[in-house]
């Protein structure tokens, strides 16, 4: 069966190509003037195709964090070039010029458009906010770039082949395009286009990336006070909208478009995919192909509170009980050996297990959460004896494990709820940033305690900072933010090398009994935990970290400077520009 990548308001926009005869499909930057200029349903079309470019749906990204870790073998490489001391300049390539050149076409053109007023004002704010999208995500990367503005020809050189701007430069045009998209674009979507509330958001989370110490070494207030006022108008004007935190964290995937949803990328099936692959995510006996990648590591389940909101201690608590009390979103995103069911496939027959050995020497075959051959050829289960729940599509068949239809929130309200928290944190507001992490915890079905603090006993303002960068790892898990955390914090090396013997971490589940009464099917976890035997095992590869400055901005790849003498290397990787101006 082909598959066809849908993209946010994919149903419609087929509806318009259907009737657009002069609508170049394969190449829309050669659209004439007249085309874009008279027929809305051809404008609407060209900004379409810059949802197809941009809009992010970054499932595996947790395999470049502590989230994560990867089997080796047939079916995985292992751990990262970024994670085995091997990245270089040419490991991270991003630069989707011409993508860019195709919203400069637009750009250039809109104005002079003669279709309805409304609908020309909130295509221009799409196409502004996919311009401000696509140069952050090079300035996050690399600090400042070339900033192209208008649609230059690629055969003139001299105007496209230019000097770097100052991050600073960069970030102020980023700003620029998102404060005339806020005031173009609809105030809010229901079939997920950009809107007000997106583009707002977003600013947010721009602005705390520049405050953030990968970019902001002096720790600059001003910026940090940009960013707190850029999230709380968003949550303002989120709030007066009828967004807000969506009750159920662990339905808020499957219940596509509700209150919490600001940005995302839309999907369906049949006929359209959204290419997530969960092969490697599921247990053998509900997949197919891979099996055991991006699996949840020992670190991330460590990082899960209690539903009193403490800390899981590993040094005090005993793994064969370590479901206990979790708070909500543990439940929600992990799947150990016991879980509940969490695929339709076993609903009401089993639950998930995950041991290995019984006493009798045997290996568990048949176990639905171990590999189905018994001498252990294939790397075909989880290494780490656990696999993610959060995000998955629960209703797709093991023949279609690669056709889910969950959409890709890359936004959402949480976030901007936790950007204004550390935000306000750095400014003085520690009142403030404590109250929007007790929501969050609240949420989570975390207890208030005698003191409503919801277990966050942190007061200062570094201890308040950290319980944030805490909170972030378990409430976004999977959702690709930590790798750009990790980033902007300048913590990326120093969390791995923290690592125990600086390898990432499982448990190997062996059952005590005998294996004619080893569990399967539906059982009560707590009535048979006492029969395992939980040993801590750590993976085949260790981590190798290089300089913190090496992760800050990564190098301009070879390719990328052999095209113009005019581009710098970044000073971290023996060249001249500095990212930090």
């Amino acid at each position: 069966m082909k598959k066809t990548y849908i993209y946010i308001s994919s149903l419609f926009c087929l509806m318009l190509l259907a009737g657009c005869d002069p609508l170049d499909k394969a190449n829309l930057a050669a659209l004439s003037s007249e085309d874009v200029l008279t027929n809305p349903k051809v404008a609407e079309a060209y900004v379409n195709d810059m949802y197809a470019n941009f809009m992010p749906s970054s499932f595996s990204v947790g395999r470049l964090t502590d989230e994560t870790m990867v089997i080796n073998g047939e079916y995985a490489a292992g751990l990262s070039d970024y994670l085995k001391g091997t990245l270089t300049s040419d490991t991270y390539n991003d630069f989707p010029y011409e993508n860019i050149r195709k919203i400069n076409i637009f750009l250039a053109q809109v104005d002079n458009a003669t279709f309805d007023e409304n609908v020309k004002k909130s295509l221009k704010g799409e196409a502004l906010f996919w311009r401000a999208f696509a140069y952050f995500r090079m300035v996050k990367a690399y600090g400042g770039v070339e900033l192209i503005l208008k649609p230059e020809a690629p055969a003139n050189k001299d105007a496209i082949f230019v000097p770097r701007s100052k991050t600073s430069e960069c970030i102020a045009q980023i700003v620029k395009d998102l404060d005339e998209a806020i005031t173009l674009a609809e105030p809010l979507s229901t079939i997920g286009r950009i809107d007000k509330g997106a583009a707002m958001s977003f600013k947010g989370r721009v602005l705390l990336y520049w405050a953030s110490p990968q970019f902001n070494r002096t720790n600059d207030p001003a910026r940090w006070t940009a960013a707190y006022q850029a999230s709380k108008d968003a949550l303002a004007f989120l709030d007066a909208n009828g967004k807000g935190l969506y009750a159920n964290y662990k339905d808020l995937w499957t219940d596509e478009m509700n209150k919490e949803v600001i940005m995302v990328k839309r999907f369906q099936y049949p006929g359209f995919s959204n290419g997530y692959s969960q092969a490697g995510m599921r247990p053998l006996l509900y997949s197919r192909g891979a099996v055991g990648d991006n699996v949840p590591s020992l670190e991330l389940v460590n990082a899960y509170p209690m539903k009193d909101g403490s800390k899981y201690d590993p040094a005090k608590m005993d793994y064969r009980t370590l479901f206990k009390d979790r708070d909500k979103r543990f439940y929600a995103s992990i799947a150990y050996n016991g879980a509940d069911p969490y695929l339709a496939e076993m609903f009401g027959k089993e639950n998930m297990w995950t041991y290995y050995y019984d006493a009798d020497g045997n290996a568990a075959t048949g176990i639905n959460g171990k590999e189905a051959r018994a001498d252990n050829s294939e790397n075909l289960y989880s290494h780490s004896s656990f696999y993610p729940a959060k995000m998955l599509d629960r209703n797709i068949t093991r023949t279609t494990v690669e056709d889910g239809q969950v959409d890709w929130i890359e936004i959402r309200y949480a976030e901007v709820l936790m950007n204004m928290a550390e935000a306000a944190n750095e400014i003085g507001k520690a009142s403030e940033a404590l109250v929007a992490m007790y929501k969050i915890r609240s949420r989570a079905g975390i207890e208030p305690g005698a003191k409503a603090n919801y277990g966050i006993a942190a007061a200062t303002l570094p201890e308040i900072r950290k319980a944030i960068m805490d909170e972030r790892l378990v409430e976004f898990a999977f959702e690709g933010q930590r790798f750009w955390d990790l980033r902007r914090w300048r913590i990326y090396s120093s969390t791995f090398n923290s690592f125990k013997d600086k390898y990432f971490h499982g448990l190997r589940v062996e059952w005590n009994g005998t294996a004619a009464d080893r569990p399967k099917g539906i059982v009560d976890i707590n009535s048979i935990a006492s029969k395992f035997t939980i040993t801590e095992t750590r993976d085949y590869q260790p981590i190798v970290m290089l300089d913190e400055d090496k992760y800050s901005f990564f190098g301009i790849p070879k390719a990328i400077l052999d095209r113009s003498s005019k581009i710098e290397q970044n000073k971290s990787w023996g060249g001249t520009f500095d990212p930090l101006q």
